[in-house]
């Protein structure tokens, strides 16, 4: 998929009937959806890049009477890299299922939290909005890079997450099979922006009633 630039990340806290935790202080925002914007007032210092790969299997030959005769697909398994230059550090908490111990700690908790997640870029022509659309997923942290100042430069280390997507009831095929995600295109006829985030993040206010299509101005 041909894309321009990062233009936004989203993402929200799922409950255990699949709906998004609109609750600035049980969830990431009263929304229910917390875009990783540029607003330092809110935190956050945008997204350098999302790296998304595992999109497709990889595809295994099947050989039979020294032929190949068949080709195996296996399903796709999605991961996004998500390098942020600054994420609001209470909502990286919640969304890495970190527990708050109301004295500024944070330890890891007992289960991973479930996140709907989308990643927008645009369309090298027309600049229309392309969303990499995940329903439901868990964060990671890896590790944390930290490094000197010198007299010359000031080291930064960024936010460096890692999405595990899993295959979501609400992206079924033609055979009722769930999948672990889907691609929206704003610049096609039949878009429409707030289905798309009531599918990802069911029960979500982000998207007002009335909005239906994305253009170069959202």
């Amino acid at each position: 998929m041909a894309t321009i630039g990062l233009k936004m990340v989203y993402t929200g806290l799922k409950a255990s009937d699949g709906s998004v935790v609109a609750d600035a202080d049980k969830g990431l925002d009263a929304t229910g959806v917390f875009a990783i914007d540029t607003d330092k007032a809110k935190g956050n210092l945008g997204t350098k890049t999302a790296n998304i790969t595992g999109l497709s299997g990889t595809p295994t030959k099947i050989d039979g009477n020294n032929e190949t005769v068949d080709i195996s697909n296996p399903p796709a398994s999605p991961s996004v890299a998500i390098d942020s230059n600054l994420i609001n550090y209470v909502v990286k908490e919640k969304i890495l299922g970190r527990v708050s111990d109301s004295k500024g700690g944070y330890v890891d908790g007992d289960v991973l939290p479930e996140c709907g997640l989308i990643v927008e870029a645009q369309s090298p022509v027309t600049l229309d909005s392309i969303f990499f659309c995940f329903g439901r997923g868990t964060f990671n942290e890896a590790g944390q890079n930290i490094q000197t100042n010198t007299s010359t430069a000031e080291t930064r280390d960024d936010d460096n997450l890692t999405y595990a997507a899993l295959n979501y009831s609400k992206f079924v095929d033609a055979k009722g099979n769930s999948h672990p995600f889907k691609i929206y295109h704003a610049t096609d006829a039949a878009f429409d922006k707030k289905a798309m985030f009531d599918e990802i993040f069911p029960g979500q206010t982000y998207i007002p009633a009335g909005t239906t299509t994305g253009t170069t101005g959202d």
